[in-house]
């Protein structure tokens, strides 16, 4: 090829980078996932709150009415934050989405190690039960309101250092690592993830590991979207119980 061809062809443009995110806002989650994300966090409240919760109801001065009742209103509220469109959009910011998986990680050891969700929860619970003396002393309010109050306040704290937790692992990351944003293969079936060759915006496919109709491109979804009610709730009931079954036996055992 001489120099004057050369000159006269078009440049060919480089191939499109994948896909590294949704490119339009993201809208808060469908009321059927947000219902899931509350009914996962509220067992996982449970689990996390089972010493708190015995020690509560062997001492007598609490209300184990109430101490249920704000466990699960903590539960549900985490559930309804992270189903929003703002905090989904958090999650897409360099190091924020892994950063959590750390410090909730951290929090959910605490309740797989005997005796380490009681001491965690130990300074937390002083502090809520002085909240709760001076709501009983200073405005005679009764020991349903004030267990309610004294367990809301336990788990604001623990929640606060839990995220301190995840800013100390935000802030290694930032200074140690380089962020490289996840890519989403968007010809995977959004019901089982198996890679769909033919699958184009435009177009319509049948998984054939699953049977599900694919219409354009789409994201993965988590295994919490794409699973059944029924298969939902066998995994996370019954791993709710063995968790509060587990946490108050070794309760029992170091007492």
């Amino acid at each position: 090829m001489t120099e004057s061809d050369a000159a006269n062809t078009p440049a060919i443009a480089p191939p499109a980078p994948p896909t590294t995110g949704p490119s339009k806002p993201v809208p808060r989650l469908s009321t059927r996932a947000t219902v899931r994300r509350c009914i996962l966090w509220i067992v996982i409240a449970y689990v996390a709150g089972t010493a708190s919760f015995i020690l509560g109801w062997v001492g007598q001065q609490a209300s184990p009415a109430a101490m249920i009742l704000g466990i699960g209103l903590y539960g549900g509220c985490i559930g309804v934050v992270s189903s929003s469109g703002r905090f989904r959009r958090r999650l897409q910011r360099p190091f924020i989405a892994r950063s959590l998986k750390v410090g909730y990680g951290i929090r959910l050891a605490t309740c797989i190690i005997p005796g380490a969700a009681m001491t965690v929860d130990m300074f937390p619970g002083i502090i809520a039960v002085m909240v709760g003396d001076v709501l009983a002393k200073g405005y005679g309010l009764g020991n349903f309101t004030t267990t309610l109050a004294s367990t809301l306040v336990q788990g604001t704290l623990i929640n606060i250092a839990t995220l301190a937790i995840v800013l100390l692992a935000w802030l290694f990351q930032k200074m140690f690592m380089e962020w490289k944003p996840p890519i989403r293969d968007t010809r995977d079936c959004a019901g089982c993830g198996y890679h769909l060759e033919t699958l184009e915006a435009d177009t319509t496919s049948i998984c054939p590991e699953c049977g599900q109709t694919n219409q354009g491109l789409n994201d993965r979804r988590p295994w919490i979207d794409r699973t059944s009610w029924s298969k939902f709730l066998l995994v996370v009931i019954p791993a709710g119980i063995a968790g509060i079954l587990a946490q108050g036996g070794t309760l029992l055992l170091i007492g």
